[in-house]
């Protein structure tokens, strides 16, 4: 992994950038890409976007509007539906995935930070059936502190919706 500056220095069929936002998130890195608009990289013509997700029902129009920005800048793209091989992959693994991962890295501590608080448990009592010997969960808000001692701080930021500028 490298610096996203130091992109531009290398042979372009060297390059492979993992963007987040295949659902058409408007604030994400692919969609600031579709709208040039992304701190370090550009999409050049003939480029290759490969959504590697599903599309999730009531995204279509966000991915619509996603697509057509791509085709305006003359990228090209690939979504599961368009291929015969499997191309699918997801952020959320199984418990029978989390528990390999756990077996097989060892972790000290395992902090589960995505989902509901539901997901977030159910995760961590995977960690522990593994072996993990530490599982911290929290909230919006706290902070994990990693060493010397993992701990969490509760509700040490203030947390909430952020009004946009228009």
């Amino acid at each position: 992994m490298i610096e996203p500056a130091h992109v531009g220095y290398l042979p372009v069929e060297e390059v492979l950038v993992a963007a987040t936002g295949s659902q058409g998130e408007p604030r994400a890195a692919l969609t600031k890409l579709a709208e040039q608009r992304h701190p370090h990289l550009l999409l050049q013509e003939n480029d290759l976007v490969l959504f590697s997700a599903n599309l999730i029902p009531g995204n279509e129009m966000l991915v619509s509007r996603l697509l057509d920005k791509l085709k305006l800048l003359k990228v090209r793209t690939l979504q599961p539906a368009d291929s015969l091989l499997p191309i699918h992959v997801s952020g959320h693994p199984n418990q029978g995935e989390l528990d390999l991962l756990y077996r097989y890295v060892k972790p000290a501590v395992a902090i589960p930070v995505h989902g509901e608080a539901a997901h977030m448990q159910a995760n961590a009592t995977v960690a522990r059936a593994a072996g993990v010997p530490q599982q911290l969960t929290g909230q919006n808000g706290d902070i994990f502190v990693l060493a010397p001692k993992a701990r969490i701080w509760p509700q040490a930021v203030t947390t909430g919706r952020i009004a946009a500028e228009h």
